[in-house]
């Protein structure tokens, strides 16, 4: 008898389960993963690496299954495949096959051109602009969910892009074969993965209540988590691609499974999914091009910190990284370009003006106005609590032939919507939960509908060449973080490896800002004699990685903060 949904976890109970297991009230992504001595790296890998090839990834076995590919004559987007996959197996709490969206920009070194991929969710057609009524909080000014359906359950369920798009960037870009690319995930998967035990008890939890069975006791938690059912689920992707999980027998279970639970999804709605081939934004920053997807990805809002920043240092001279002077720049701008994304943004097609407007020199020289504003006058505010449990992957990949890929794609929060299709290994990610709630907002809810989310590739080309590729996963942190990378290596000036391991800021469009402790005491203390509210942080909570051009090769550099995280070469 399949698990009733009135019995599924709420996500604080989610969050019980994770955070008392691991003794902290939360679930760190970065330490999710165990060790694991018995899978041997196949090829070199570190933090850091130069190499004609490569492939960096939050975990090491994911980049090691990018740099295979390389080796075996495949290129860049094979590679960012690979790893794409293995990612959705080794860390299914950030990501999955049944992801609710996915993002990507490329260099496509034949034609010359960038080119980008929207593999965002898509809202059910049953879907309505009130499914989730709100309660306005006057407290805080802002507004209450009476419960987490619009982002834990059945009814939190949209579309879900990521197969999708993995398959797009194989199919129009790749040289290697379906089974070829997805065998590493498909073996990790047949052979079980290390989990934190929290984490491995969340998986089973879900994995339990799918199939109707009591939840796992913590005596229960096996040392390796076995993924037979997803091993088979994959096989059969790899033999018959990924119309068996939109418009065949998969895609069938996911919706009558959601719809049993008191989801909207139907089998036409799953028929009926397409990722997008999209044309990039774009902005000149120093003689170099800035390219990203456009919205529902986070990536317009951080090429505008970026030219913004620019503006700022022609005014003045370039600050030196990590001084007061730099982290208010960045302050000030974050706060107000995230008014305006938070306002306006959304799937262009529901926008009262067309992306690429928002990047115009008027409409940038705008923003500065305001952001000129602010720094002549700081206005602290509060800070808007980010979802605990995260839930993305940020990867890249390099060759020899200049190719190059920098890819994104989630769950959207840990384990996004705590829904697992029974027999299948599949968990679904919450993508309506990145939609506004309220009624009469850009990104309101509506059929057919992409939402909003922070996903945020950038690539730099200078003279037509890709010279930088960088992005990030954390919630919101997603977007400034990936606009920090392009401002400390096109702006600064600063190394690769320097660029990744520089204090990072964290502010949307109020105070208090959070700031790493690795600022220093002093620039905190003259941030504050400025008016700023701070508040200071042991270490980001996003996670990024970086390859740069270096010379005739790339350089790749694996994000420093997380443990797992490492860049593999592909070749050299």
């Amino acid at each position: 008898m399949p698990a009733s949904y009135s019995t599924h976890l709420r996500r604080r109970d989610f969050l019980a389960i994770a955070g008392t297991a691991l003794g902290t009230g939360l679930l760190p992504r970065t330490s999710a993963i165990a060790a694991d001595d018995d899978e041997k790296p196949v090829g070199p890998r570190a933090k850091s690496l130069t190499a004609p090839a490569l492939c960096v990834a939050p975990d090491r076995r994911a980049a090691e299954a990018g740099a295979a590919m390389l080796r075996r004559g495949g290129n860049a987007f094979d590679a960012a495949v690979a790893a794409g996959f293995v990612e959705a197996v080794v860390a299914p709490q950030s990501c999955g096959i049944g992801g609710y969206g996915a993002t990507g920009i490329a260099f496509h070194a034949k034609s010359q051109k960038c080119v980008a991929i929207d593999a965002n969710a898509v809202a059910p057609r049953a879907a309505t602009p009130a499914m989730f009524p709100v309660i306005p909080d006057r407290d805080s000014k802002t507004y209450k969910l009476p419960d987490d359906k619009h982002k834990h359950g059945p009814l939190s369920v949209a579309v879900p892009g990521v197969l999708a798009g993995l398959c797009t960037l194989l199919e129009r870009w790749g040289t290697l074969d379906r089974q070829t690319v997805m065998a590493p995930a498909i073996r990790f998967a047949r052979d079980g993965i290390a989990l934190a035990p929290a984490m491995a008890r969340t998986w089973l939890t879900i994995e339990a209540e799918a199939e109707g069975r009591a939840p796992p006791g913590p005596e229960d938690v096996p040392k390796r988590l076995p993924m037979d059912d997803l091993a088979t689920t994959l096989d059969a992707i790899a033999a018959e691609g990924p119309d068996i999980f939109y418009a065949g027998r998969i895609g069938h279970a996911i919706a009558e499974h959601v719809s049993r639970g008191g989801g909207i999804l139907t089998t036409d709605d799953m028929a009926a999914y397409r990722p997008l081939l999209v044309e990039p934004l774009s902005v000149e920053v120093r003689g170099q091009t800035l390219f990203t997807p456009p919205p529902g990805a986070g990536g317009l809002t951080s090429l505008q910190m970026v030219a913004l920043f620019d503006r700022l240092c022609q005014r003045d001279r370039v600050p030196e990284t990590g001084s007061p002077d730099a982290f208010e720049f960045l302050l000030e701008i974050d706060k107000v370009v995230w008014e305006e994304r938070l306002r306006q943004l959304a799937d262009p097609r529901f926008m009262a003006h067309p992306p690429e407007t928002l990047l115009s020199d008027s409409h940038l020289d705008e923003l500065l106005e305001r952001v000129k504003k602010g720094l002549a006058d700081p206005k602290p505010g509060r800070l808007i609590a980010p979802d605990p449990l995260k839930g993305t992957v940020h990867l890249a990949a390099a060759d020899a032939e200049g190719n190059i890929v920098a890819w994104t794609q989630t769950h959207g929060g840990g384990f996004g919507a705590g829904v697992m299709v029974p027999k299948t290994g599949i968990v679904l990610g919450h993508g309506m939960c990145r939609f506004e709630p309220r009624l009469g907002w850009a990104n309101s809810v509506a059929p057919g509908k992409r939402p909003l989310h922070n996903m945020s590739p950038i690539i730099a080309l200078r003279q037509g060449r890709p010279v930088l590729a960088v992005g990030a996963a954390g919630g919101r942190t997603i977007v400034n973080n990936s606009a920090s990378l392009a401002i400390g290596r096109l702006i600064h000036g600063l190394g690769a490896v320097e660029t990744m391991a520089a204090p990072r800021l964290q502010c949307e469009s109020l105070e208090p800002a959070v700031i790493e402790k690795a600022a220093g005491p002093e620039c905190v203390t003259a941030l504050r004699a400025r008016g700023h509210a701070l508040k200071e942080a042991a270490k980001d909570a996003g996670t990024a990685q970086l390859i740069a051009r270096d010379g005739n090769s790339w350089i790749g550099v694996a994000e420093s903060r997380a443990p797992t995280a490492a860049v593999a070469a592909g070749a050299g």
